[in-house]
């Protein structure tokens, strides 16, 4: 392709997903689904079923004209395939167009392990690659979310044809008045999120709106959609790259044109630890580990509470550039540097859009005979998993010597044995705190979100056999 395609003209092929978080479907059921061996055809059947029951739903089916989603959208549904799963379903990389290193090689691989900076997996109950210590094999992940108190549609994938996992929503997750989601430490999530140029969530008076409350600082959240949809125009300017399959037509654009891959974690909290920290210490100190209030809003935020825009709208070199409000090491400060990392303004605000996430996830709860467990089960969507996730995480999160600290990674998910600390400048106790481990990981995994003609095609079981010119023709013009 020398052409970037025109996202507009796209979006009934790209997953809803990579426009909205569907904050208004407040039930959400994780789905990791491991094929059995000789039942590719019944798994085919059944996504062929769930493709047909218009539950994945485009972004283009989102906000529609003046049609507020919420009105229109009681459920909608996401699939994603690891690497092993593709081929588990017949799709081989072609060898001119081979899928990025870090997809194919997989999260729960010895190697993304030791370049991730992770603690020992021996707690990790799943993964995305074979043979992995006796963990589950996860070839299908089916993000699936609902209407709070209804009854959902999806056909629920069949023992028999599939090793099911579930990750089911926490039901306090959105217990604020105004509909808000917070997570098991208790701060209100999701709200510092890019805005992909040409797919803006916000539409008419609500983007008018939003830039209103954002005001200058708006731009700052605007990146190009080739950070996180194949085949468009990144922050390079750049076609971000197709990788392709053998079997999809020779005619068309390739495989994965309209499509991200998925970083995902299933990421424990350990709620008494962080109870026992803040009862310590003082609520002060925690939300300066996380870097925000409780209640969303930037440190130092000053009058009512704002807009998800408003909440958004801020830089750290000029107002706080030793970290005396937000800490350096704070973890939405390690997550997005925003300004304060190159050598002015302008030229970190652009270096910034190049390691960005979105963020997908939501927080789960699962009983278990220790008793409850709560934490977030994670999802990134980005184009390049080297360049965003893997970059944010070895280099920003997990880096002891991040913003010029020392021996100090991340105070949230950090993953250093012992001995961890945490520099609050000002702080009337000292300028260090003693931290506990918060956080740990229970699976991982990269996955491929195909566009929704890729997963027709997978579906309908093209993928598992060779195509002749005529089928090609036929296919490509479906």
């Amino acid at each position: 392709m020398k052409h970037a395609p025109r996202l507009s003209e796209q979006s009934h092929d790209v997953q809803g997903m990579l426009k909205s978080g569907f904050g208004w479907l407040k039930s959400s059921r994780f789905w990791l689904l491991t094929i059995r061996d000789g039942c590719e055809d019944q798994a085919r059947a059944w996504l062929s079923r769930l493709v047909d029951s218009k539950l994945v739903v485009s972004a283009k089916c989102i906000a529609k004209g003046k049609t507020k989603p919420e009105a229109s959208i009681e459920e909608a549904v996401s699939v994603a395939f690891s690497f092993a799963g593709l081929k588990k379903l017949g799709c081989t990389e072609a060898e001119t167009h081979p899928f990025p290193t870090a997809f194919s090689s997989g999260m729960g691989s010895a190697l993304r392990q030791d370049l991730l900076r992770d603690a020992p997996r021996d707690e990790w109950r799943w993964s995305d690659v074979e043979g992995a210590d006796g963990r589950q094999t996860v070839h299908i992940l089916v993000a699936q979310w609902w209407v709070l108190g209804a009854t959902a549609r999806m056909e629920e994938p069949d023992p028999a044809v599939f090793v099911v996992r579930t990750v089911e929503n926490n039901p306090c997750s959105f217990a604020d008045k105004d509909g808000g989601l917070r997570e098991p430490f208790g701060f209100r999530d999701g709200l510092a999120q890019p805005v992909i140029r040409d797919l803006r969530e916000e539409e008419g008076a609500a983007l008018r709106q939003a830039r209103k409350d954002a005001g200058q600082f708006y731009e700052d959240r605007v990146v190009e959609p080739g950070e996180f949809i194949l085949g468009y125009r990144n922050e390079y300017d750049e076609l971000t790259y197709c990788p392709n399959v053998n079997e999809w037509p020779q005619s068309g654009d390739r495989f994965t044109l309209n499509g991200s891959y998925l970083a995902v974690r299933q990421i424990e909290q350990y709620v008494d630890a962080f109870r026992q920290f803040e009862a310590a210490n003082d609520q002060q100190t925690c939300e300066r580990l996380m870097g925000r209030r409780k209640d969303g809003m930037p440190l130092g935020w000053q009058g009512p509470l704002g807009s998800n825009s408003a909440a958004d709208a801020f830089r750290y070199r000029v107002e706080d550039a030793n970290g005396f409000v937000c800490p350096k090491g704070a973890h939405i400060r390690r997550s997005n540097p925003r300004d304060s990392l190159g050598i002015d303004v302008q030229s970190s605000i652009k270096s910034s859009k190049l390691h960005r996430l979105l963020r997908r996830g939501r927080p789960y709860r699962e009983k278990t005979e220790a008793g409850d467990r709560e934490g977030i089960f994670f999802i990134a969507c980005n184009a390049d998993l080297e360049r965003q996730f893997e970059f944010i995480h070895q280099r920003w999160l997990q880096n002891p010597r991040f913003g010029a600290l020392d021996k100090q990674d991340d105070p949230i998910v950090g993953s250093q044995p012992s001995g961890r600390t945490f520099t609050v400048p000002g702080s009337p106790s000292g300028s260090e705190v003693t931290l506990a481990s918060f956080t740990g990981a229970r699976g991982g995994g990269y996955f491929f979100l195909p566009g929704i003609a890729a997963l027709k095609f997978i579906a309908e079981g093209r993928a598992g056999a060779k195509l002749g010119p005529m089928h090609r023709l036929e296919a490509a013009a479906s």
